[in-house]
């Protein structure tokens, strides 16, 4: 069940990566490398923008997301906040992964994120096959793979982009000022909810105890996304209804 919550932010990350592509491609015919950079931390922006506080929104929040979703209690609720709290975390390096897969097959290295991928998931299959043997650790080593597999995949995407590409993207600078306005978002959330339980206790509602740390998080968020400017005018452009977002946002 956290796995279907784990993949539902990462599907909004795919449209972003499939539209790079042919963005990316047109601009490499022209030969026009600063706009094909240009594009390329855009999308790194944008992936971080709704990555990131997906994330740290999931982690701090695994508890009250998986009793209202799930209708866990007790020991099934402890476990199943566990592997929330590593999936959620799990998230931005997966976003990572789609986006600069994305840009290396744009490029014409189609081989090597096929490669980093399979090497990823070996990684993904010894730490499972090591940890879930351990009866301490249990099922929870599932979803530690998989962070371990993403985490090893990016390092791998990373390094490779600057090998090969003319000019490589700077993506974990571009999706930094996203991590920290989520690291922001997450410390507010995580208090609003403690502070629930804290004055209503243990007994309050789920929708309560989920829903109103998740609408302060988010206010919170946006807000620091725009000082921190963590999209731009431009970013906002590349997306549905761009115009109308860079003008609520006062871009």
């Amino acid at each position: 069940f956290t796995q279907k919550i784990f993949n539902m932010p990462c599907a909004f990350i795919t449209p972003i990566t499939i539209s790079v592509i042919p963005a990316i491609t047109a601009q490499l015919t022209v030969k026009d490398h600063t706009s094909v950079k240009a594009t390329e931390e855009s999308a790194a922006r944008i992936t971080g923008l709704i990555s990131a506080p997906c994330a740290v929104g999931l982690a701090v929040l695994a508890q009250p997301v998986t009793a209202l979703l799930g209708g866990y209690t007790g020991e099934k609720l402890v476990l199943a906040t566990q592997l929330m709290t590593v999936l959620g975390i799990c998230i931005v390096f997966n976003a990572i992964v789609l986006l600069t897969n994305a840009i290396m097959q744009a490029h014409g290295h189609v081989n090597i994120p096929v490669i980093n991928m399979f090497i990823g998931g070996f990684v993904k299959l010894a730490a499972i096959f090591i940890l879930t043997g351990n009866p301490a650790i249990g099922i929870l080593g599932t979803p530690v793979g998989s962070l371990l597999c993403y985490l090893c995949i990016t390092v791998l995407n990373l390094f490779c982009m600057k090998k090969v590409l003319p000019q490589a993207p700077a993506i974990m600078r571009n999706v930094l000022r996203s991590l920290v306005c989520a690291a922001i978002m997450g410390v507010a959330a995580y208090g609003t909810w403690r502070g629930i339980v804290a004055v209503l206790g243990e007994g309050v509602s789920r929708v309560i105890a989920c829903g109103v740390p998740i609408m302060v998080g988010a206010a919170v968020y946006v807000v620091l996304a725009v000082k921190f400017k963590a999209i731009t005018r431009e970013d906002c452009l590349l997306l549905p209804k761009g115009e109308k977002i860079a003008k609520l946002l006062h871009l």
